[in-house]
């Protein structure tokens, strides 16, 4: 009898695969075209599902030149579901300014939106421009590729060889190489030891110098190995032995401006030599020289002594102060104040040199001297006054009129001698008291 079974076997065996094909193809159709459930609220699941993660990739972007603005190694990159960011882990790479690095950055995370157009990276933020070596830290940072801005904030730190700096907020324009550090800043200069601090400064890294035009404080400290702090204090006071509302035409023994506004700092075992506080500053860190304008106050400690102006030069390095306007420089101690058109502090020698409509008042003693020039010892109080010398006295009244003269202001001991007088006979006129 002829055996069915194989062909039984074949029957069964194709008919299942024309279902199973059949089936297929209908699935095939499904997925292609739309999907009823595409007009439902997306759960969780989905969303999670539709997202595309990487690992260990580079991420790039071109200008429309086809030059590299950034490129980006990351251990895990995970993109949304438009597409339009994507969120990358422990990014480390380059930023280019026309096909140049100008920033090596690295980050704990980050994100990319717009294309490319803006990143953001969070934590532990570290960017090292190479052509400076400036470093900047923070905690949160933007970049602007096509602004060429990097925007800094949370724990903002910055430094290179010259100077280290703290604030709020900085901005970073790479075209300039130049910082903006705004909010509660401090900056330290590591030779000559200075430590400023403002509401608003300006890093000309390239340059090597800083700009403020808001009110400062710039304090000079002795040489150390250890390193000048940059914590503020929350708490906000003058200066000491000052008192406010002074100008360089003003009167007092003390004259100093208010400094309410800026927060004092912690003490350092550093010894403060000087300290000025003015409203403008330009300081050079090549040649150490500061240009302070604007009620300008300065405090030397030793020799213990206070300089008002409106325009000072400094040269930190040499310790001599340079005034080409009105200056006044008092020693609270012996009640002297010296007031000149123009005039030079040299802190180290401890004289002055003052010219033009000078002045010499001792409060204790109530004498004055006028002088087209004077020279003045701050530690001896001896002083040299030169041209159309006049010295004026109350116990007893007196009146000496002269070309030259010299002494103690603080002790009365004043010799006048020589005059432009015919006769060659210095003047004096007695000031009988008045009844």
């Amino acid at each position: 009898m002829f055996d069915r079974r194989p062909q039984n076997f074949y029957y069964w065996f194709y008919r299942y695969l024309l279902i199973f094909l059949l089936v297929l193809t209908t699935g095939i159709l499904t997925a292609c075209g739309d999907d009823p459930r595409a007009n439902q609220a997306p759960t969780p699941e989905p969303s999670r599902q539709s997202s595309l993660t990487f690992r260990e990739v580079t991420l790039e972007k071109f200008d429309d030149n086809g030059k590299p603005l950034w490129k980006v190694n990351a251990q895990n990159v995970v993109y949304s579901q438009d597409n339009k960011i994507a969120n990358v882990l422990k990014p480390k790479g380059n930023l280019f300014q026309e096909g140049r690095v100008v920033l090596q950055v690295e980050a704990d995370r980050g994100q990319i939106f717009d294309d490319g157009r803006q990143v953001l990276l969070d934590g532990n933020i570290v960017a090292i421009d190479p052509r400076n070596q400036a470093v900047l830290k923070g905690n949160k940072v933007e970049w602007n590729p096509e602004k060429s801005i990097l925007v800094i904030q949370d724990n903002l730190r910055g430094n290179n060889a010259q100077l280290q700096a703290s604030a709020r907020i900085g901005r970073y324009y790479t075209k300039e190489q130049r910082m903006e550090l705004q909010g509660q800043v401090v900056a330290t200069v590591k030779d000559p030891p200075l430590r400023i601090q403002t509401r608003y400064l300006q890093w000309f890294i390239s340059q090597e110098k800083v700009m403020g035009d808001r009110t400062l404080r710039v304090a000079h400290y002795e040489k150390s190995d250890q390193p000048l702090s940059l914590e503020p204090s929350p708490s906000p006071s003058s200066l000491p032995n000052s008192s406010p509302n002074s100008s360089p035409n003003s009167s007092g023994n003390q004259p100093v401006i208010e400094s309410s506004e800026l927060p004092d700092l912690p003490p350092t075992p550093q010894k403060l030599i000087q300290q000025v506080e003015a409203e403008e500053v330009e300081y050079n860190l090549k040649t150490k020289i500061a240009i302070f304008k604007k009620n300008v106050q300065l405090n030397s400690i030793e020799p213990p002594a206070q300089a008002v102006s409106n325009n000072v030069v400094w040269n930190v390095a040499d310790e001599i102060i340079t005034s080409p306007e009105t200056i006044k420089i008092v020693q609270a101690k012996d009640q002297i104040t010296v007031t000149g058109n123009q005039g030079i502090l040299n802190l180290k020698t401890k004289m002055a040199n003052l010219t033009g409509g000078v002045q010499a008042t001792s409060d204790r003693q109530k004498s004055v001297i006028f002088a087209n020039q004077m020279q003045w010892n701050l530690d001896s109080q001896d002083l040299q006054a030169t041209g159309n010398v006049i010295y004026q006295q109350v116990n007893p009244t007196l009146k000496v009129v002269g070309s030259e003269a010299s002494g103690k202001l603080n002790t009365e001991n004043i010799v006048v001698t020589g005059t432009q007088n015919v006769g060659g006979q210095v003047v004096t006129e007695i000031i009988p008291e008045q009844p």
